[in-house]
């Protein structure tokens, strides 16, 4: 069972600008005064051992991630990030080229989330089939929209893969190969949707993006959910103050990810759903700030709290 992150970010997506490029160049050259980088593998040293917000970048793209084994492919959410994943795909970089059958599913349809779907250069190929899933009424006809002819020259429609649609009800199980796919809704503004990957040998991925956690929607409700997951990706675009002035918006915090990994007896925390205002530090700067509540509200609780970022795998 393996994760891999295509595209991490919130609402839009946000590249790198020139002037923080620059900032990080500014700070690695700092950072590098009196060392010693004068062969290759010294430099490569000294790149390992910088923190992740200096030696790369978390990344630009909306959210995609994938799950997958041998056999199976399951695609969560078709923001920015998809385009890479299709390239890799056809280039047999990513995956088993000999599978050309692929599982998308969609926790909501805000653009962020589907955006990138036009771009997903397997639709391009007839002996290529997708299957896609929401729980939204009507989905592929506000997919197809996207790529009327008003915003875009190609349509959905006429793209030579093979499609299925499904719309699922909430407790609908979709048995993919290895794994079966459980859904819960979230808070979020028209509706969103988590999803709790599960293999044979019951090892569970939970993808929970895009939910706040209010009286409206405790996040206690949740825990069963959540129960034993061996990684949870978590929606952690705000901070405390971010959160209250964006009441209804729709998402949440890095410690209500950390109060309910540990209520829930998760392995792993992934912060996800980046907020496309901050830049690297800044997300950097959230994460510490779940570090330090974890240790002082739940010292004793083995719990590995990591921040996504494009290009970042894990295998189960």
């Amino acid at each position: 069972m393996k994760l891999k992150f295509w595209g991490v970010r919130g609402s839009i997506n946000s590249p790198l600008s020139p002037d923080q490029y620059r900032n990080k160049l500014r700070n690695v050259l700092n950072l590098s005064t009196g060392k010693d980088l004068e062969d290759l593998g010294s430099i490569e040293r000294f790149i390992d051992d910088l923190p992740l917000s200096l030696s790369t970048t978390y990344g630009g793209n909306t959210s995609c991630v994938t799950v997958n084994d041998e056999e199976n492919l399951i695609i969560l959410d078709a923001g920015t990030g998809i385009r890479n994943l299709g390239n890799e795909l056809l280039s047999g970089k990513f995956f088993n080229s000999r599978i050309r059958e692929y599982n998308l599913f969609f926790s909501h349809l805000h653009l962020d989330h589907i955006n990138g779907l036009p771009f997903f250069a397997p639709v391009h190929f007839k002996d290529i089939k997708l299957n896609f899933y929401a729980h939204h009424n009507e989905f592929e006809k506000y997919l197809s929209l996207q790529q009327n002819f008003n915003f875009f020259p190609v349509s959905l429609e006429s793209r030579p893969c093979k499609k299925k649609f499904a719309e699922l009800n909430d407790d609908d199980v979709i048995t993919v190969g290895n794994f079966s796919v459980f859904s819960k809704p979230l808070n979020h503004p028209n509706g969103s949707y988590s999803y709790k990957i599960v293999d044979r040998s019951g090892r569970k991925i939970v993808y929970a993006t895009d939910g706040e956690y209010t009286a409206k929607t405790i996040v206690s409700e949740f825990f069963d959910f959540f129960r034993g997951a061996d990684i949870l990706i978590f929606d952690s675009q705000y901070n405390f103050n971010e959160l209250a002035q964006r009441y209804n918006y729709g998402h949440s915090t890095a410690e209500i990810g950390v109060d309910a990994a540990v209520n829930s007896g998760v392995k792993k925390l992934i912060l996800f759903h980046h907020n496309h205002e901050n830049d690297d530090d800044k997300i950097s700067a959230l994460y510490f700030s779940a570090i330090k509540y974890k240790e002082a509200k739940y010292p004793s609780y083995d719990l590995a709290v990591v921040i996504a970022n494009e290009g970042m795998e894990i295998s189960l």
